[in-house]
């Protein structure tokens, strides 16, 4: 009888082992398709990231300068054909800004260029240039007399902020855009003439400007903002 229920116990013992063998390889197989799914999601993953990367445009071929270099008078960098004046490092009263530098005509007049330059009173801009940067005259309080020549298509933020001895500029058809705080502090501005009859107001800070007129073509957008602010006159 004893042999007997051995034997049955026997029996039982070695299915529960079996059992728990086919669990455990069962958990075991489970774990690793989970494991190998996941790696293949991060692999896809950063298979997308990379490509993504891929396409976005870098430093280099964004922004590429051929020759960085400077001379007596200004630094200076030359970008896509065209000199940007990055420094203007006189004191004089008169400036006739050069319309060539480094074999390239002078098309910007960078950030900063002639920031805080107290003596300068007048500047003479060249035929080449399209742009006048960030705060490239701010802080020439002694400024009174500045051209924007033809070609400038766009005069950046705070390009003149206070320069408060500056009494007229006129904006030539060709500038499409100027921006904010362009002539905030410009105290003794009694003229600014827009001829290109499409250009917006956006914040020059002309409205604290008490003595200053606009001179614009009738039906223009300048019509429009500037007799809103009481400072419109049509331009003969």
């Amino acid at each position: 009888m004893n042999k007997k229920i051995s034997a049955a116990a026997a029996i039982i013992l070695a299915a529960a082992a079996f059992t728990a063998c086919g669990s455990a390889s069962k958990s075991r197989n489970g774990s690793s398709d989970t494991t190998a799914a996941q790696t293949q999601a991060d692999t896809s993953a950063q298979a997308d990231t990379d490509a993504q990367e891929n396409t976005e445009p870098q430093p280099s071929t964004v922004r590429k300068r051929d020759i960085i270099s400077d001379n007596e008078l200004y630094d200076y960098e030359i970008y896509q054909g065209g000199a940007i004046l990055t420094k203007y490092k006189g004191s004089e009263a008169v400036v006739n800004v050069p319309s060539e530098m480094g074999g390239a005509p002078v098309t910007n007049i960078g950030f900063y260029c002639f920031e805080a330059k107290y003596s300068l009173q007048t500047v003479v801009l060249p035929d080449t240039l399209t742009t006048i940067s960030e705060f490239a005259f701010s802080d020439c309080t002694s400024l009174t007399s500045v051209n924007i020549p033809e070609g400038v298509t766009e005069i950046q933020r705070g390009a003149f902020a206070a320069c408060s001895a500056l009494t007229s500029v006129t904006l030539p058809a060709n500038v499409a855009k100027v921006y904010e705080e362009a002539f905030t502090g410009c105290a003794s501005l009694t003229s600014l003439t827009v001829t290109n009859p499409s250009l917006k107001y956006e914040n020059w800070g002309l409205e604290d400007l008490e003595g200053l007129t606009v001179y614009a073509p009738a039906g223009s957008e300048a019509e429009t903002w500037a007799s809103a602010m009481g400072k419109f006159s049509p331009l003969q």
